[in-house]
């Protein structure tokens, strides 16, 4: 590998060449934070050499480079000559305007103008809305990449509108008419040229893929999903100059999974799928577990075929509320919404591989919508209600089971791994004396919300789906106090006030309305005349108090107690 490394300024490096953001690379993605950081790191210093690290690149071709490392900073520094240029051009200082754009866009050998830093991954809009001289319209921002660079755009030009005149700022742009101003718009431009970095150039595009993996292995930013698509685009090579296959696969499974602040959705979905189809490991482990597994061109075009499949399967089951669901799948949608509450992924990858299996027609909806409840039942004495520590033991146990379940030929195996599975999780659900006393000590009231959700659940679950023949939408139900909360200055505790056993729930303008803050029988007399469900304890009590409170609990617990 022959690496060439020299000093140079960002002026002479827009002057050597065309360069292109290649296809593994990752789409723009620098935050408003991250662009201020830059341009006030630049424009405060006082070092006319300041230097902003290093660049990789391969040569393609002369005078085309691809860019290995430092693609974010290239195409900040481009956003900010376009700014530059802009405020120029409003000025009517069409040559500085024109110096400026002989940066950002140059004539070839062929006299045709080509700009000078080129991305594939958000065109048409960096082109024709940054980089422009007439800074085209109609080019809508379509996704997270075409945000980030509008946003990074509209960011520096506030940030010299307020660096150059805050007080002869006119209309949208920040006009200025000083001849000060001018000249200290020129002179951030002339800083910004200058910028100093080390430019390593590689002799092929194979080198590039080596260098942009051993550099960003230990970085801070890089994804487990940025390697993984580097590994496989580098193995699936495009068949056309026009049409590239693998990145435009990849790039539609991602799109799936938009950047969330501290979550790395994308990530999740594929150490999960991994979990489900090929090995239980430890999610530091996933990017050499795929390199490990991937050597041809099939590995590669099956692992991103199943990511495909799969990708959709998963958005079920984080964001339930996303997918369109039949009326036959209404269960199932209760139950993967109900672990969504309890907050838990252990079954992640066993979900992943029951809802594949009814997908191959191994198993049906029916037995489908079974699995899954047991699975809620689970995790709903074993997390929300116990709070167990399973120290990697359940998912390890749902792991070995849905790979066992995706290598399953027919029914009959795919039934029989599930049974299995099934017995595992009833050795390890936690027993009923265990469950009620921890449900005892669940406690809501004005003061102490933490355990609401849960509660909710718990009360919808002993209501029922269906009261008195008609199905119940608890999403508009309120949870009432039989005990009024205005009676806990009377010798009641907070303690048995907020239990579950003096808890019922209520549609919000019963609640409100009519049940107020009325005494016990007051409130029953108003159930029944609603036909509300009473339970057995609530129906024989004649007064009501903390063993009737404690009573109850008892009842509910034995009445909400799952079996798998």
């Amino acid at each position: 590998m022959k690496i060439e490394a020299s000093d140079k300024e960002i002026q002479d490096i827009l002057k050597l060449g065309y360069f292109k953001i290649p296809r593994f690379q990752r789409p723009y993605s620098w935050g408003k934070e991250e662009v201020v950081r830059f341009w006030d790191d630049i424009v405060g210093d006082e070092n006319d050499n300041y230097f902003i690290g290093s660049m990789v690149v391969y040569q393609e071709r002369r005078p085309y480079f691809g860019i290995v490392d430092g693609q974010q900073r290239l195409t900040t520094i481009t956003i900010v000559l376009a700014v530059i240029r802009d405020f120029f051009k409003k000025l009517g200082e069409d040559d500085l305007a024109i110096g400026v754009q002989n940066f950002i866009e140059r004539a070839n050998v062929d006299n045709r103008k080509e700009y000078i830093v080129d991305s594939e991954t958000s065109f048409p809009f960096f082109q024709g809305v940054i980089q422009s001289f007439s800074r085209g319209i109609g080019f809508d921002v379509v996704g997270v990449e075409e945000k980030n660079l509008e946003d990074a755009y509209n960011c520096i030009r506030d940030c010299l509108s307020r660096r150059v005149s805050l007080d002869t700022l006119t209309e949208q742009f920040g006009l200025f008419n000083s001849i000060d101003g001018i000249e200290e718009v020129k002179r951030i431009r002339d800083k910004f040229l200058s910028l100093k970095l080390v430019f390593i150039q590689l002799e092929s595009e194979e080198d590039a893929y080596l260098i942009f993996e051993t550099l960003n292995a230990r970085g801070r930013d890089l994804t487990t999903p940025d390697l993984i698509k580097n590994l496989l685009l580098k193995i699936l090579k495009p068949d056309n100059v026009r049409l590239d296959r693998a990145k435009e696969s990849w790039n539609l499974i991602a799109t799936k999974f938009p950047s969330v602040e501290g979550r790395d959705l994308l990530g999740n979905f594929i150490y999960h799928f991994w979990l489900s189809s090929r090995k239980y490991i430890t999610e530091k482990q996933i990017f050499s577990e795929v390199k490990g597994s991937v050597k041809s061109v099939g590995d590669a075009n099956e692992l991103i075929q199943s990511l495909s499949a799969d990708s959709d399967l998963y958005i079920k089951i984080i964001e339930p509320d996303s997918v369109d669901w039949s009326r036959e799948e209404s269960d199932l949608y209760d139950s993967i919404s109900s672990l969504k509450l309890f907050n838990v992924k252990q079954h992640f990858s066993m979900l992943i591989s029951v809802l594949r299996a009814k997908d191959r027609g191994l198993i049906s909806l029916r037995y489908l919508k079974k699995v899954i409840r047991d699975i809620e039942n689970f995790h709903f004495v074993f997390n929300a209600v116990t709070s167990q520590r399973s120290s990697g033991s359940i998912a390890t146990h749902y792991s070995k089971y849905a790979i066992e379940l995706s290598n399953a030929v027919d029914s009959g195996a795919a039934n029989s791994i599930i049974e299995s599975m099934l017995v595992g999780l009833r050795e390890k659900i936690p027993s009923f004396e265990e469950f009620y006393v921890n449900l005892k000590g669940f406690n809501y009231h004005s003061k102490a919300t933490k355990d609401k959700a849960v509660i909710r659940y718990c009360l919808s679950k002993a209501l029922g789906g269906v009261v008195n023949g008609c199905a119940v939408d608890f999403s508009g139900m309120t949870i009432e106090h039989i005990l009024p909360e205005s009676r806990k200055g009377s010798g009641v505790s907070e303690k048995i006030y907020g239990n579950i056993g003096n808890l019922i729930l209520i549609d919000a303008k019963t609640n409100s309305d009519e049940l107020k803050d009325y005494d016990f029988s007051r409130k029953i007399e108003i159930l029944r005349e609603k036909n509300y469900p009473l339970d057995d304890v609530i129906e024989n009590a004649t007064s009501w108090g903390e063993g009737e409170i404690e009573r109850r609990c008892k009842y509910l617990a034995e009445k909400i107690y799952p079996k798998i």
